[in-house]
């Protein structure tokens, strides 16, 4: 399922923009009308207008993921203002307190022109801070809604105002209006992808950066770990169940039995928590990990529940640098060895992995381990077993609450697992992964 941009986000902010324009006529035809000089006043009403609105516009909050906090309170204040507008109106023309002196027009511009245009201007500020980080055509429309309605409120104050009895309940009417957009904004929210960049690095081969992705309507979320483009790992946020990682799904399955020291090699396993959640309860087991940029694993550490510590770190070798030099100094026999074909994702994909890396990689493997590659869609880029052996195809399907999330990731998860011998059928299923049935030719 994907998330589609809500029909109505355009109308909050074209209801602000009516409001204020309301406020500023209104505010310009109760002071000019009971005040003297009209062109000392015209002056002096559009000039608090235009810098109240303006104002409001340079507090916007600075992008950040409590931004939606912030944009409440906005909300609120401009209820509040509009609520104060009302009522002075209201005084203004029943009662006429305030006359034409000074004080008068003073309390009357800042009560229904400065605070009302402040807060609309701070509100539509606030919604502009809020769309920085969305994708493309996701965020909410601010500048042209806002000026085609005011240039409504405008037309609707002048038709209006010359034929109510009480200009207050023009106020009202904003207030009322005001309500609604709010109400409009908050299912906008609702509909709308959430993206926070939490941390980013540059790297020789381009960015790394961490991105949180959350979607109220269907209240899911995940935090991904990106090479470029290109997801290495991700988790789900919140209380939601994380399914079981693929290799962490390898080891239960194809790690051999008892306790017996073995080894186990991670080629790409920079972002992997097989360290943090495998080693634990197999106090025998040793594991090299190689990586191409130690950007990955100090964001994965940091961000990704992948920190290691004490005995499990003793055990955890971490190797940084290219590939096929790190592999010509490692010396196998490993018993299982993990391939994470997303870690090439950056540099071309799996099928750019050279014959001579994949002859290092078989040749560190162990006659009587297993050798395992996964990745979201594999296909047919990676080479056939030697010796005439087969993979075997492992497949597992994502929910739709990740797909909304509009990541880079297929529908679906492939595991390629083999035995260094050909005794031994690999098991049907390996949490969660089921084996695929080929079609016959």
């Amino acid at each position: 399922m994907s998330s589609r941009a809500h029909l109505l986000r355009w109308l909050p902010a074209f209801l602000v923009g009516m409001c204020a324009a309301t406020a500023a006529e209104l505010a310009v035809g109760l002071l000019l009308y009971s005040g003297p000089g009209f062109m000392r006043s015209l002056t002096t009403v559009l000039g608090v207008e235009a810098g109240a609105l303006g104002a409001g516009l340079w507090t916007a909050p600075s992008p950040r993921p409590d931004i939606l906090d912030s944009l409440r309170r906005r909300w609120l204040l401009g209820l509040l203002s509009f609520l104060l507008a009302t009522v002075f109106s209201a005084f203004w023309s029943i009662a006429r307190i305030a006359g034409g002196s000074a004080p008068g027009q003073g309390m009357g511009l800042a009560f229904m022109a400065g605070l009302p245009l402040y807060a609309c201007g701070g509100v539509l500020g606030g919604m502009a801070s809020a769309n920085v980080g969305e994708p493309a055509g996701r965020g909410t429309p601010i500048g042209a809604p806002a000026f085609l309605g005011a240039a409504l409120g405008f037309g609707a104050t002048g038709i209006f105002l010359p034929h109510v009895v009480a200009p207050a309940s023009l106020l009202l009417s904003c207030l009322v209006l005001l309500s609604a957009a709010g109400l409009v904004y908050g299912s906008v929210v609702d509909a709308r992808l959430r993206a926070f960049v939490r941390a980013r690095r540059a790297t020789p081969s381009g960015e790394v950066r961490v991105e949180d992705r959350h979607l109220l309507v269907t209240d899911s979320g995940g935090r991904f770990l990106l090479e470029g483009e290109h997801v290495r790992r991700w988790v789900r946020l919140g209380g939601e169940e994380r399914p079981i990682a693929w290799d962490l799904a390898v080891l239960g399955s194809l790690a051999p039995e008892g306790d017996d020291a073995y080894r186990v090699l991670l080629v790409g396993g920079g972002a992997s928590s097989l360290p943090a959640e495998g080693l634990p309860a197999r106090r025998s087991v040793v594991v090299d990990v190689v990586e191409r940029h130690g950007e990955i694993l100090e964001l994965a550490d940091e961000h990704m529940g992948t920190h290691v510590s004490g005995e499990v770190a003793e055990r955890t070798n971490v190797h940084v640098g290219n590939v096929e030099d790190v592999l010509e100094v490692l010396r196998g026999p490993y018993r299982l060895i993990l391939v994470d074909a997303a870690a090439f994702g950056a540099v071309g994909g799996i099928r750019t992995v050279s014959r001579h890396l994949w002859d290092l990689i078989w040749s560190r493997l162990d006659r009587d381990g297993a050798l395992a590659v996964g990745c979201f869609d594999l296909g047919d880029d990676v080479p056939d077993p030697p010796g005439g052996g087969a993979w075997t195809r492992y497949r597992r399907r994502l929910d739709e609450g990740i797909a909304a999330l509009e990541m880079p990731i297929p529908s679906g998860e492939t595991v390629l697992a083999v035995r260094g011998r050909a005794e031994g059928p690999l098991p049907d299923e390996m949490d969660g992964f089921v084996k695929a049935v080929e079609p016959r030719p």
